[in-house]
């Protein structure tokens, strides 16, 4: 590859992930109910990048397995932000509660998932500075799950009885986030932390996909999503063993 093309790849995938959080805020607006498959292969797509691909990645660094105990502390620090900022209430339990408080607490829930959109985009730009393969894997997994953060971002602002107007410009902020994250890496260098830095996200990944995308699509009560989950994984497991 173009050593220049390299360098910006980063950025290049990162910017596919505004269709993917476009397409998922749009969804919000459309047709919610049925996307359950789809976020069921995301969670499969998004454990099976951590799993396969990210930790072993920084196993293979050297002193790199002293650094897997982080992977919890990513763990827990998504389970975190997502508590603080009750990102996941129902919208029947946040379609009950009025009043100009209750809008801004939708502004800051939207504001959280943001900010978990510009650390995807850096662990894009992390997983480039480690290897080509593994910047490719971690992209793949972002812009899978990416749409349900668009998806998410439209249903908490519209939920806490702010305007559709808001909730457009939320989303466009959600878009951007990813491409600002990544693009912050080109002019950083994580080298030594990178080991650090992956197994954090490797932990966020793990979150994202069981703790997020797979109970929500678990909602809708097809025994289809677990075919769907699991043929997410063997997607993501494929892909590594033919990068290899």
């Amino acid at each position: 590859m173009n050593p220049r093309l390299s360098a910006i790849m980063p950025l290049i995938l990162a910017s596919a992930t505004l269709a993917s959080t476009g397409i998922g805020g749009i969804a919000a607006f459309r047709f919610r109910d049925k996307l359950h498959l789809l976020l069921g292969f995301s969670s499969g797509a998004v454990i099976g990048v951590a799993l396969f691909d990210m930790l072993p990645e920084v196993v293979a660094i050297d002193g790199g397995a002293a650094h897997i105990p982080l992977a919890a502390l990513g763990f827990m620090a998504f389970f975190a932000l997502e508590r603080y900022t009750a990102m996941h209430r129902t919208a029947d339990d946040l379609a009950q509660r009025e009043g100009a408080g209750q809008q801004a607490l939708g502004i800051f829930s939207a504001g959280g998932l943001c900010v978990h959109s510009f650390l995807d985009g850096i662990a894009i730009g992390a997983g480039f500075q480690t290897s080509g393969k593994l910047g490719l894997l971690i992209a793949i997994g972002i812009i899978a799950h990416d749409l349900s953060d668009g998806l998410n971002t439209v249903t908490v602002v519209l939920a806490r009885g702010n305007s559709q107007r808001r909730a457009w410009s939320w989303l466009v902020v959600d878009m951007v986030a990813p491409v600002v994250g990544a693009a912050t890496t080109l002019f950083i260098s994580l080298d030594g932390l990178l080991p650090k830095v992956l197994a954090f996200f490797a932990g966020s990944f793990l979150y994202i996909g069981a703790s997020d995308l797979l109970p929500e699509a678990k909602l809708h009560g097809s025994p289809k999503v677990g075919l769907a989950t699991a043929t997410g994984m063997l997607a993501i497991f494929a892909v590594t063993q033919l990068l290899r």
